[in-house]
């Protein structure tokens, strides 16, 4: 299902999966196929501060973002979204919701990034 008011595009940016030299699998984000992917709505979610690990001292700003985007939207949660020029990280599951007739109706998930 597709809403009005959709109008956002992100890009699924998605690494394959690849072995590292000791043979645990990795990411090779520098191999990354970029995926325009219309129909999306992106909310804005209250940030916060924080103090960042004790190797770095410094604070830092969380920014997050839900989206709603279409049922048959190809994305995992190991995937990293790009949106209007920033790289966020997907926090949490990919969820499918179903709507009031118990159809599933669209794809909902949080993406985030640090910042400072």
């Amino acid at each position: 299902m597709s809403f009005g008011w959709h109008r956002d595009t992100i890009v699924r940016v998605r690494a394959p999966l690849t072995t590292d030299p000791y043979g645990n699998p990795r990411r090779d984000w520098a191999a990354a196929e970029r995926t325009p992917m219309p129909g999306w709505r992106v909310q804005p979610v209250q940030g916060s501060r924080q103090t960042a690990a004790e190797t770095i001292p410094r604070e830092g700003l969380e920014r997050s973002r839900r989206l709603f985007g279409p049922i048959s939207a190809d994305i995992e949660s190991t995937d990293r979204i790009e949106w209007q020029g920033e790289v966020w990280v997907i926090d949490g599951d990919v969820d499918r919701w179903r709507g009031p007739t118990g159809r599933l109706a669209h794809t909902e998930l949080l993406m985030q990034r640090m910042e400072g």
